[in-house]
């Protein structure tokens, strides 16, 4: 059963661990963002480093082609979340879309994501996030 997600990005990649903290399966996990400031005029950086509590999923494609087929909720103040899509993509709901970077969210492909997704609801739709260097 899913116990942490942690992201690694030196290496760019999610990690689903169990209560052992062993790995039961990695995927691509982009950090890139789009250069410059959001609304309250702070500059835009990715979804800092640090342990997130609280997270939960969803899949969905209720946000639109920009979060792709599912959404991850980290609970970061500044809702830098884990999603998929892309709004300039051809075809952002594709299983695998291809990559964009985002506001400072992280990115997945939706196949991916998903699969993370239904892991964290399976797993009573909460777990743990960590983002190291």
């Amino acid at each position: 059963m899913l116990k942490e997600i942690q992201f690694q990005r030196g290496r760019q990649t999610i990690y689903a661990m169990d209560e052992d903290y062993e790995v039961i399966k990695s995927w691509p996990c982009h950090d890139d963002f789009f250069p410059g400031y959001n609304d309250e005029g702070e500059p835009r950086e990715s979804l800092p480093d640090g342990t997130y509590p609280d997270v939960s999923a969803e899949i969905t494609t209720a946000y639109g082609p920009g979060y792709g087929t599912f959404y991850i909720t980290t609970g970061d103040p500044r809702g830098r979340d884990i999603h998929g899509g892309g709004s300039d993509l051809d075809d952002p709901f594709a299983p695998y879309q291809g990559w964009e970077g985002t506001y400072g969210c992280l990115r997945m492909q939706n196949a991916d994501g998903e699969e993370l997704s239904q892991m964290i609801i399976d797993s009573g739709n909460s777990c743990v996030l960590t983002v190291v260097e």
